[in-house]
């Protein structure tokens, strides 16, 4: 907690389960990254199935574009940003294109993404795993 974000308990994103924030009937999940630029996203879990059988979960579904470059502003500096870089006319748009260097708004990495929710899984499938030996 820091004066700075108010009174609220703040908790690392790391060392929290969704199970601790996604009670019986709540679903909905406002988190925010990055406190300096405030990064502000609302979650909202719509369609809750039944897993499958020999699937690890979670696991990557879908995707599509990058996000933001870090420390780029938040959200209207990087709306900002997004429309000098997108418009080769704007006054701004070589300052932009140097600053992003190599950043790419189409690049997605769904292996990065794949990797990491696949350490997730298998974290989890080893604690089933333990549990299950045990009783």
């Amino acid at each position: 907690m820091d004066d700075d974000w108010g009174t609220e308990p703040r908790i690392a994103a790391g060392k929290v389960h969704l199970r601790d924030v996604l009670k019986p009937r709540k679903t909905i999940i406002d988190y925010t990254y990055d406190f300096g630029d405030s990064w502000e996203h609302r979650l909202s879990v719509t369609d809750v199935r039944t897993g499958q059988p020999g699937v690890s979960y979670p696991r990557y579904i879908a995707g599509e574009r990058n996000g933001p470059p870090e420390d780029c502003g938040g959200m209207p500096v990087s709306c900002e940003w997004f429309e000098e870089i997108s418009d080769p006319t704007h006054e701004g748009h070589a300052e932009a294109k140097e600053w992003a260097d190599e950043y790419d708004p189409s690049i997605f990495d769904e292996l990065l993404i794949k990797y990491a929710l696949s350490r997730i899984a298998n974290r989890r499938n080893a604690a089933n795993a333990r549990l299950a030996n045990k009783k």
